[in-house]
């Protein structure tokens, strides 16, 4: 188990000496691809849930802005859509 997230995972510890290792051996394409593909999964998450609770697709995607870039960015934004 790596030091930072002792007591934060409930990943057996061999499975994440695995996962680590398959990381370590991933290609700078491969983990850039890796990580694309989390921050799309994330994003997605975190519209999917504020568009739940607003309803209203573009109120949802100034919200998202908002709290992710900061309100002068959505006010300005709001004027576009």
């Amino acid at each position: 188990m790596t030091e930072g997230v002792k007591g934060l995972t409930d990943t057996d510890p061999e499975v994440e000496r695995i996962q680590l290792e398959l990381l370590r051996q991933a290609s700078p394409a491969q983990r850039f691809a890796l990580m694309a593909s989390w921050s799309k999964m994330l994003i997605q998450s975190s519209y999917g849930q504020i568009l739940e609770r607003v309803a209203d697709e573009r109120k949802a995607k100034l919200e998202w802005v908002r709290i992710n870039y900061a309100e002068e960015v959505a006010s300005r934004l709001s004027k576009h859509l």
